[in-house]
């Protein structure tokens, strides 16, 4: 009976050490688990922090542009000076993509410095040594050789015309 009680003994010690050792193995997982959560909110953070400053770039170099744009429009003589000199905390990018604001802050400029801005140009409009081009027309219909092209072209414009009738 001695055999069996020891064998008995021995075999709790084998599932206690196999408990303890499962115990540990728990324990290794659930810290990699935390490790790997840390990690990932690290990533997130750091990904969400970038996405934000690319967005704040963006919408920065858009209203630069639009500003620049505005300015020419309003007959600057140097539209990078004044959007260097123009107060962007009144200028916002809407939902939408548009800027707001522009007209206003370069009225403003304006009023402010009107030294850096000319005559505004009308189109077709002439001033000293200055004219204002007129908006280009739309251009006509150019005439169609068959002679001079080349045959996958005439194919391709005589199917486009039978497909009109």
């Amino acid at each position: 009976m001695m055999s069996g009680t020891d064998d008995t003994i021995e075999d709790v010690d084998a599932l206690r050490q196999a408990l303890n050792d499962a115990r540990s193995e728990v324990e290794a997982v659930r810290q990699e688990m935390t490790d790997v959560v840390t990690r990932q909110e690290t990533l997130q953070r750091n990904h969400e922090e970038a996405l934000a400053r690319m967005r704040e770039e963006s919408n920065r170099e858009v209203i630069v542009s639009a500003l620049r744009a505005e300015a020419i429009r309003n007959g600057a003589h140097n539209p990078d000076d004044v959007v260097r000199l123009i107060d962007l905390n009144g200028i916002e990018r809407g939902e939408d993509g548009s800027v707001v604001g522009v007209s206003e802050a370069l009225q403003q400029a304006r009023q402010e410095r009107a030294y850096l801005f000319g005559e505004v140009l009308r189109p077709g409009y002439a001033s000293g040594t200055t004219v204002g081009q007129a908006a280009p027309r739309p251009g006509g219909v150019e005439p169609f050789n068959a002679r001079a092209v080349s045959e996958a072209d005439y194919e391709t414009r005589k199917w486009q015309f039978l497909a009109q009738k």
